[in-house]
């Protein structure tokens, strides 16, 4: 078995095992066929971050995934970030461990490229767990009649065009290098491909030439015989300031004439204060009377793939600004090379490695300590649920200050 870069004449096989691995993405027809193979033609000639590997038995493909190099701010450090996405096994070759071979490469792959951090949204989250994933932050998916946004100006709102690309991306990568979890946009592709979809419209906050917000949407047919009745499916909702969330969410409520929900995926959990009426849409109510507001799942997740070298990047970040002396005990069943115990001196919240003595200790699975990291989940959560020890209890109240952060990861990067 070999694992490898896959050649431009082996694209169609892969994209045959995609199709089968994920018949909803719905790749029987021809011309369907043709737009993902031009697709995948263009990520590995075209997007230098883009990477397709196979995994090959006998010189036959038998799997394929695509792994990419993305720029991460981690609290307030831009740092590479590997993930990886499309992972899919022949039919045929199935429970014969290629995913789990192809996920080892994956972390070794990016290890040996200097990151700590890995990311992937899981088919199924149960599978990436037991592989070492930790949950990220969840979503909530608001389905809003219109009238139910506020309504202030909208003088700022403009459709957005190609001429507009560059300063979508500078508004995109703005608001990521200071949003916790947010991937930096490194290349026009992915905006110009959304300029090009004539199913998708863009609309933005202009203050002069520069771009302070916008909105990415689709309409969707509502189920109802009434053809001028649809939805508002919103896929990206970004603003640097105030004054553009507003407009936005202004133009969003004055299309109430026509349009019957407008659904808001968010992972803002205090997105409910913003409305004076937040339920879902179906009256449905929960003992004892609370009202549905919204629909949440999980879906990024992450993996430190090298702690040590975590505290090395995070250098100058500083954890709850606390002195504590602490050693992680680290279980990595997946990645064995990760398991062990590290020692870590909190100096007013700046850590230093290469010390010896500890006043605390604590451990906990791979996947909890990587939520736990990125400000996913407080440690004495961890600790009640019954996911992480700790040597000494008085010491909960610290080390949960020492990885708490005000906001939680936050990524709209589609992979």
């Amino acid at each position: 078995m070999s694992i490898q870069l896959i050649p431009e004449k082996d694209l169609p096989d892969f994209m045959t095992i995609v199709a089968n691995a994920y018949p909803r993405m719905n790749l029987s027809t021809p011309e369907e066929r043709e737009r993902t193979l031009n697709h995948l033609l263009r990520l590995q000639n075209e997007e230098p971050t883009s990477h397709m590997y196979g995994v090959y038995r006998d010189g036959i493909l038998r799997g394929g995934m695509i792994l990419y190099d993305f720029t991460m701010t981690v609290f307030s450090i831009p740092t590479l970030v590997g993930g990886v996405g499309l992972v899919a096994v022949d039919l045929l070759h199935k429970r014969e461990k290629i995913c789990k071979d192809m996920i080892s490469f994956f972390l070794d792959y990016y290890k040996k490229k200097g990151s700590f951090l890995t990311s992937l949204y899981p088919f199924r989250p149960d599978f990436y767990k037991e592989m070492g994933f930790g949950f990220g932050t969840k979503l909530h998916q608001y389905r809003l009649h219109p009238d139910q946004l506020p309504a202030r100006t909208r003088e700022h709102i403009h459709f957005l065009s190609a001429k507009d690309t560059s300063a979508l991306v500078d508004c995109y990568n703005r608001y990521a290098m200071r949003t916790h979890g947010m991937m930096k946009l490194t290349s026009k592709r992915k905006v110009e491909r959304l300029m090009d979809d004539p199913l998708t419209r863009i609309v933005g906050y202009k203050a002069g030439d520069t771009i302070q917000g916008y909105l990415i949407f689709t309409f969707k047919e509502a189920e109802t015989e009434n053809f001028v009745i649809n939805d508002i499916r919103v896929r990206e909702f970004i603003c640097e300031t105030r004054e553009a969330f507003w407009e936005l969410l202004t133009f969003l409520h004055s299309q109430k004439d026509q349009i019957r929900y407008c659904i808001i995926n968010t992972h803002d959990e205090c997105f409910h204060h913003l409305l004076d009426d937040p339920r879902y849409g179906e009256d449905m109510l929960m003992p004892h009377i609370y009202h549905e507001t919204d629909r949440g799942g999980v879906g990024l997740m992450y993996r430190v793939i090298d702690v040590r070298r975590a505290f090395e990047v995070l250098k100058d970040h500083n954890f709850g600004g606390l002195d504590c002396r602490l050693r992680i005990d680290i279980e990595d069943r997946f990645y064995p090379e990760n398991q062990g115990s590290y020692i870590i001196h909190f100096e007013k919240g700046i850590p230093r490695l290469g010390r010896n003595d500890f006043e605390v200790s604590i451990c906990l699975e791979i996947s909890d300590f990587s939520s736990l990291i990125m400000g996913v989940v407080p440690f004495d959560k961890l600790h009640i649920y019954g996911l992480a020890e700790i040597s000494d209890c008085g010491y909960i109240d610290i080390v949960t200050r020492l990885f708490a952060w005000p906001e939680k990861p936050v990524c709209t990067t589609e992979f």
